[in-house]
């Protein structure tokens, strides 16, 4: 009985190998030896191994680049950012800063406005390198704006000047071993800084404390020699502290900025910056040197853009 290749249909004689299927055989043993000598390959290469400072981070720092972070006197578009399609920059402002004490961290904000967008970028340096931040919507999204600048209580900064006070009473207390008036009338004269220096309210809480140990542990040693002397020091102490606790708390109040820009898109996450607090650091927003004009005109200019077009980008366009 006939037999026919099962592949070509050839008519073959008894034991004879059609010689499609040799051709066949021979490119499926060619595949399988490149397969096993890829897989050779692949099991051997040290270029898909993981090195293990790279899994535990070691000279990730390193890599960080520092050289222009701030990018001063640049303009986001076009100097940091592609322009895109006959985009023409509008007007550009230093409206905040960015400081995180911990991180050694401090960003100086700027937003941008173009006929096309508006962009908002942070740059700057933390301990370890660079950090920057950048955020942009159509002007066509922008539903509205909210600036807000104002004062915030730092508790942190409150605690720290309390903590780094405690040194200047303990120089207060020594320099009390001087004679007792003595000791009054230079207490006394550490509240001038109080009422005659502009600001400066770190200054003039140390100052008030070491008034407050000087006179303080000076009438602790006329408590049973002179009476009059040991009243007197405990009512001037205590005028001295309250003062102490004022110059703290102004020196605590710190200047805080909010921005909010707003989108019509819900799905959009608007631009949102303020001061605030998380578990690994404290985020402080200052307020830029552009920070009141740009709360003067960001509003109207994105919506003369919005609603006027070309009339607004004359309108409103840095010469």
């Amino acid at each position: 009985m006939a037999k026919f290749c099962t592949q070509c249909g050839r008519p073959l004689a008894d034991g004879e190998i059609c010689e499609c299927q040799k051709k066949n055989n021979q490119y499926t043993g060619h595949q399988q030896g490149q397969e096993e000598k890829s897989g050779d390959t692949i099991t051997l290469s040290t270029e898909d191994w993981i090195p293990f400072r790279k899994l535990i981070g070691i000279g990730e720092s390193d890599n960080n680049d520092v050289t222009g972070c701030f990018e001063r006197g640049k303009k986001i578009v076009p100097e940091l950012i592609v322009p895109c399609e006959q985009e023409i920059p509008i007007k550009q402002y230093h409206i905040c800063n960015a400081r995180s004490r911990l991180r050694g961290l401090w960003q100086e904000g700027k937003i941008q406005v173009t006929n096309k967008r508006i962009l908002f970028r942070l740059s700057g340096r933390s301990w370890i390198g660079k950090a920057m931040s950048h955020t942009e919507f159509t002007i066509d999204e922008v539903a509205g704006v909210s600036l807000s600048n104002g004062v915030r209580f730092g508790l942190w900064d409150f605690i720290l000047g309390l903590l780094i006070s405690m040194a200047a009473f303990a120089l207060g207390g020594g320099l009390g071993a001087i004679p007792a008036l003595l000791a009054y009338i230079l207490g006394v004269a550490l509240v001038v800084p109080f009422f005659v220096i502009k600001k400066k309210y770190f200054i003039k809480a140390l100052c008030l404390a070491v008034g407050v140990g000087m006179i303080f542990k000076s009438s602790e040693r006329q408590i049973f020699e002179h009476e009059f002397l040991f009243k007197l020091g405990l009512f001037l102490s205590g005028i001295l502290l309250l003062l102490f606790i004022v110059a703290l708390f102004l020196f605590a109040l710190k200047p805080s900025l909010s921005i909010s820009v707003m989108t019509k898109c819900a799905s959009d996450e608007p631009i949102y910056i303020w001061s605030r607090q998380s578990m690994v650091s404290i985020m402080e927003i200052l307020p830029g040197e552009d920070a009141d004009i740009a709360i003067e005109e960001l509003g109207s200019m994105i919506m003369d853009i919005q609603k006027f077009g070309d009339f607004g980008i004359e309108k409103w366009k840095e010469a």
